[in-house]
């Protein structure tokens, strides 16, 4: 018997501690090897002042198997704080709902951040997950503290979720419909070195202690006087899962911090996905439970889910996640047709976009089919998500800057990070002045762009990609905590004429139905309409060529095949794709009577199209390394067809 409670058993889950009506329920999973055997496993309460602490052990009869739960009866205060501990080893409740927040980001941590007994209600309104189909979403990457850190933010709260919410407006000027943060669960961005050669001195990196049940404050301080450290800016570790990270909030309440940005993203009519990395020890179950968890206290829209061997089939069947976006680069196994229309919750990150791209934008031989296949690859049991840069390797800045990668800051001697880039430089390494190269450059990140924008799935980039932001070559920033990886937006001025690029391409698409249809374009008429919904050509219109020194191609969508908001048909839509270093001749096919074709945006310029003559165009010269897109407008009538057209109408009534 305690002064103001007394303990009594309980139900052993859920797992965690939260309050219930009769008191503090206390439920946790401990596993005592030979070393501590005898030792007692218990929680340690402390007051608001973190002073002191009392240790309450778990009664061994209220164990079963290896979890033990018991109920502090009449205990209420709410501003507990709590730790576990079996002998002189003290650790935090994998399973806590929130977090003290002692120190700033990357600093150390002079005391281990007790948990939180998570109370307070949120109003959420109306508020609940947008689910908005793959084929209507534009995916945008970002680093919750990266995003806005950068001194040329604009923001107030630098490098925290409000920062996010700050920047929407830029977001919905972009035509951004989807936010994917980058780990934004409780996570200890210090980390050990393998090597004890470093580039990073003990005053530039920080100290902490891992979130795991084996490391003691003991161990921490030898750990820290033995080892060098450095920051893991990028978060792919395991982590405190049902925390969001407190380092993101501009104040020490994260949770509120974040729901507060999920749920002004939401109202702005963005969505919010998360990714999580888990590692081979963290159990299918408890995967599931932690999607689940976010899914319904965060009102979270999907997850990217990485690691080795996920259940990605379980995840897809759990009923609450039905209509979540769970993203991943495993290969999935579809349910049965008939039932496909109901799990189209899984979308498929594609590597093989990427690296295909980026030999068609380099000009390699063989590349026309591989262009044709991801052009029109759409699946109806699953999203295709396309990208040609992600938060992994060369921003797309550097993907046109640099044939090597240039990683030498993270102290590995540039061993790290993949050396298989499939990048071109345009002729120098690294910075340049020169027009010429400059001018390449910036065609070339159009291409790169369009690429992704033009294709059927869904388009994904990463934040700053949009106005060239680069991290110098460096392809594994995931230590740099700096200018490196933080965004720069004083160089959104230079990079002007990519961003307004990418607001068009993005307006184009949303614009456009047929270029981004629910199902499977089947390149046939299969309606009767006279054209295909999707045609392939080359210097001769409905002949493409496909051999293996071939680098142009021309693509038409018949409008037919997509109805704009259900009432009228799209227009048709041609791409003509030149990557080669030689300007190339596409033909274009013949419209129905009384359209013509008129240029709509070029990689070639940043002007717009000048107006256009009424004289239908039969064939096109495509610059080297362009892409062109044209559109259709109606054509006048002449005045004699238009009287043969109302007599015959005439007619028709009279007969």
């Amino acid at each position: 018997m305690y002064k103001d409670f007394r303990i009594v058993k309980t139900q052993i889950y859920p797992l965690g501690v939260y309050f219930r009506h009769a008191g503090l329920h206390i439920s946790a999973i401990h596993r005592k090897d030979h070393t501590d055997e005898t030792a007692e496993f218990g929680i340690i309460l402390y007051d608001q002042k973190h002073r002191g602490g009392v240790k309450i052990p778990f009664p061994e009869e209220y164990r079963v198997g290896s979890v033990y739960a018991m109920l502090l009866e009449g205990y209420q205060t709410r501003e507990a704080r709590y730790l576990f501990y079996c002998g002189d080893r003290t650790w935090q409740d994998p399973y806590c709902r929130k977090m003290e927040c002692v120190s700033k980001y990357g600093t150390y941590k002079k005391v281990i951040s007790r948990c939180m007994v998570q109370d307070a209600e949120y109003d959420w309104g109306m508020d609940r997950p947008l689910c908005i189909p793959y084929e209507h979403t534009i995916l945008y990457a970002l680093h919750v503290r990266g995003f806005t850190k950068h001194r040329s933010s604009g923001v107030e709260h630098k490098g925290v979720y409000a920062g996010i919410v700050e920047k929407i407006p830029y977001l919905k000027e972009l035509g951004v419909t989807s936010v994917l943060l980058m780990p934004a669960y409780e996570f200890d961005e210090i980390q050990v070195q393998e090597s004890s050669q470093s580039t990073l001195s003990m005053e530039q990196a920080a100290a902490s202690y891992q979130l795991s049940e084996k490391l003691s404050v003991e161990e921490g301080n030898r750990a820290e006087r033995e080892q060098p450290w450095k920051i893991n800016y990028w978060g792919f570790r395991k982590g405190l899962y049902y925390c969001p990270k407190g380092a993101y909030a501009h104040d020490r309440d994260a949770v509120t911090a974040y729901k507060d940005m999920v749920r002004t993203l939401h109202q702005n009519g963005m969505e919010v996905l998360m990714q999580f990395y888990f590692p081979p020890e963290i159990m299918a179950v408890e995967m599931l439970d932690i999607l689940k968890y976010w899914t319904m206290e965060y009102h979270i829209d999907g997850f990217h889910v990485l690691g080795v061997d996920l259940p990605i089939d379980m995840f897809a069947a759990e009923p609450l996640l039905s209509e979540s976006k769970l993203l991943t680069t495993q290969q999935y196994s579809p349910p049965e047709a008939d039932s496909a229309e109901q799990t189209r919750n899984v979308g498929w990150l594609s590597e093989g976009f990427l690296y295909d791209m980026r030999r068609i934008l380099k000009g390699d031989d063989n590349m026309i089919n591989q262009l044709i296949f991801h052009m029109r690859n759409n699946r109806p049991e699953a999203g295709i998500v396309n990208y040609i840069a992600k938060w992994e390797g060369f921003r797309l800045a550097d993907l046109v800057s640099y044939d090597r990668k240039h990683n030498e800051a993270n102290g590995e001697d540039n061993r790290d990070g993949t050396d298989y880039n499939v990048s071109w430089n345009c002729g120098v390494e690294g910075k340049s002045r020169k027009k010429q190269i400059l001018q390449l450059r910036m065609r070339q990140m159009k291409n790169a762009l369009a690429l992704v924008f033009l294709a059927q799935g869904t388009p994904l980039i990463y934040s700053g990609d949009e106005f060239g932001n680069t991290q110098n070559g460096n392809n594994n920033p995931y230590c740099q905590d700096n200018d490196t990886a933080w965004i720069k937006w004083n160089q959104m001025e230079a990079g002007g004429e990519l961003l307004a690029f990418t607001k068009r391409l993005i307006e184009l698409r949303k614009n456009h139905p047929i270029l981004h249809a629910r199902t499977p374009l089947k390149g046939m008429d299969f309606l009767s309409y006279g054209y295909p919904d999707i045609s392939f050509h080359g210097k001769e219109a409905w002949r493409p060529d496909t051999s293996p020194a071939s680098r142009s191609l021309g693509i038409m969508y018949c409008g037919y095949y997509g109805e704009i908001d259900g009432c009228r048909e799209d227009d048709f839509l041609y791409f003509g794709i030149n990557l080669h270093w030689e300007a190339h001749s596409l033909g274009l096919p013949k419209l129905p009577k009384g359209k013509i074709w008129k240029l709509c945006l070029s990689t070639d310029s940043q002007e717009e199209p000048e107006m256009q003559t009424e004289e239908i165009l039969q064939e096109i010269t495509v610059p080297p390394r362009t892409i062109v897109i044209y559109t259709t407008k109606d054509c006048p009538v002449p005045e004699a067809a238009q009287r043969r057209r109302r007599n015959k109408k005439k007619q028709d009534r009279m007969g």
